[in-house]
């Protein structure tokens, strides 16, 4: 038994993983080995950011398998929001009180709604717009001065589409508050490591894959009998089409990578920006692991674009130039800055959008046709490193019911 397996993500390189033990399997990817987790190797950092939580079974399983668990940290890291120039720590009631932009009314409905988060079924909001669930759910205020802009910085023009039940999810799903802020987990020196293992021992062939059906499938010329499809499905073309694949909209992620002598805030790992900026969050990696480990402070400035959105389609010197302007505007000396890397995701997730339900591609498309990764059940309503590889586990058990 022969199988392709195209993309060398998360969710390609554990269906390789998975398969190789039954199957001879080739792996087909460009690219980054890695996909999204890919790393900027002059520091072992991720070129977008990168981090997990508490109940990531599958990719902490996963870390456990490869023997990085001695090397997986868990920190409380503190989150602030930006408004009218100035950042407000939002961790501990105290913080949130003292909130200046929110009325106390305002403050407590967001605290009933967090909790109400928890145990609502959101799938069954799927067809309801975000905007209509939160004026309905929180009023107008909420909406418009605190939930809309950062719905703004993830989605950009395509926030009014989103569906209700991508907010539901992500708050429940990633709810895991302590007193003073949010646990969540990072493998110190990155995740390349994790990327590293999990290729070990795989063919991987460095170009990119053109299918097609003859009596077998043909990859590249080459013959198999089933194909595992891991990459976005845009890169289908026609084929995604013959196959009855529903189209699904994606977005680009844009991220900046600052290597700094200086710090935007003293302790805030994560900050939402409300004023309308290039950029909807700055995530400062070196607030949540140690400067020692890179001997210089590293941030992240990231925004979502889409594939034909202006942003994306900037040059790295202008989109630096654009983000380095706005940073000085939330008070930051941008003499200090030493390096700048700009990287881009064309497809870096799907679009969350009412419906987005009926379009959760199943396993198996076609006979010896599978897919598998961000369109799957297990990145729904939000994209994951657990849900890639619980994705890429769950593909293999499919495939190996059907064909080994």
């Amino acid at each position: 038994m022969k199988i392709a397996v195209v993309g060398a993500g998360l969710t390609g390189l554990k269906t390789a993983k998975e398969l190789a033990e039954h199957a001879k399997v080739v792996v087909f990817e460009p690219d980054d080995v890695g996909g999204l987790v890919a790393t900027f190797r002059e520091f072992s950092i991720e070129k977008f950011y990168h981090h997990c939580f508490r109940d990531d079974a599958f990719l902490l399983e996963e870390i456990k398998r490869c023997g990085l668990k001695s090397k997986l940290v868990w920190k409380i890291a503190k989150t602030g929001f930006a408004a009218n120039g100035k950042i407000y720590p939002l961790n501990t009631p105290f913080e949130i009180l003292r909130y200046p932009l929110l009325t106390f009314g305002e403050k407590i409905r967001l605290a009933r709604f967090t909790l109400k988060s928890r145990k609502l079924n959101y799938e069954d909001f799927d067809d309801v717009g975000v905007s209509e669930g939160i004026r309905e759910e929180l009023g107008e205020g909420l909406l418009e001065r605190f939930f809309m802009p950062l719905l703004r910085s993830k989605f950009g023009e395509n926030a009014e589409k989103v569906s209700y039940a991508w907010l539901l999810g992500r708050v429940a799903i990633r709810s895991n508050r302590k007193y003073s802020g949010e646990e969540i987990g990072y493998i110190r020196h990155g995740f390349q490591q994790l990327v590293d293992k999990m290729a070990e021992g795989l063919e991987i062939r460095r170009e990119r894959a053109r299918i097609r059906k003859n009596a077998r499938w043909d990859v590249n010329g080459e013959d198999f009998d089933a194909v595992v499809y891991t990459a976005p499905l845009s890169e289908l073309g026609e084929l995604a089409e013959k196959l009855g694949i529903p189209e699904v909209r994606y977005q680009s992620s844009v991220c900046a990578l600052i290597g700094a002598e200086e710090t935007l805030t003293e302790n805030i790992y994560w900050t939402n920006i409300a004023d309308k900026m290039s950029f909807g969050a700055v995530i400062e990696h070196t607030n949540f692991m140690p400067f020692e480990d890179y001997g210089i402070h590293l941030m992240y400035l990231a925004a979502y674009s889409t594939p034909d959105g202006w942003l994306f389609n900037l040059s790295d010197k202008e989109i630096e130039k654009l983000f380095l302007s706005d940073l000085r505007k939330l008070g930051f000396k941008t003499e200090s800055v030493r390096f700048v890397r700009v990287f881009k995701a064309k497809y870096s997730g799907p679009i969350y959008e009412k419906g987005y339900r009926r379009k959760i591609t199943p396993y198996r498309v076609a006979e010896g046709f599978y897919v598998a990764g961000m369109t799957s059940r297990p990145n729904y309503p939000e994209r994951s490193m657990n849900g890639s590889i619980r994705a890429g586990k769950e593909v293999a058990e499919q495939v190996k019911e059907d064909l080994l």
